[in-house]
C-alpha cells in the first residue's frame, strides 16, 4: 500500500489497485479500473491543472464562502431544533 498526504486529503493506493481518498468527513473508494480511468483523465488535463495551480494565490485554496454558509449553524434555534431545558 502506498499513502500520500495531499494537504486536506490523504490518498491510499492498495496493492490490489483500489484507491481511497479520505478527507474531513469524506471517504471515497475507487476500484482499480476507476482509478486507472481517473489517472488517464487527469493526465489529459495536466496543463489545465498546472495553470490553475500557477494562477491560484495559494496551493491550498480557501474554502469558498458558499460552502462555509451551507455548513454554518444558525444563530438562533429553528423550529426543528429542540431547546435544552433544565428540569427540576
Amino acid at each position: 500500500m502506498s499513502t500520500r498526504d495531499l494537504g486536506k486529503h490523504i490518498v491510499e493506493l492498495h496493492t490490489l489497485g483500489m484507491l481511497d481518498i479520505t478527507g474531513e468527513g469524506v471517504r471515497i473508494t475507487l476500484a482499480a479500473h476507476e482509478a486507472l480511468d481517473l489517472l488517464h483523465w487527469l493526465n489529459d488535463h495536466r496543463e489545465t491543472l498546472r495553470e490553475a495551480v500557477k494562477n491560484s494565490p495559494s496551493s491550498t485554496a480557501e474554502i469558498p464562502s458558499w460552502m462555509k454558509e451551507a455548513s454554518r449553524r444558525p444563530d438562533r434555534p429553528t423550529e426543528e431544533q429542540e431547546i435544552a431545558v433544565d428540569e427540576p
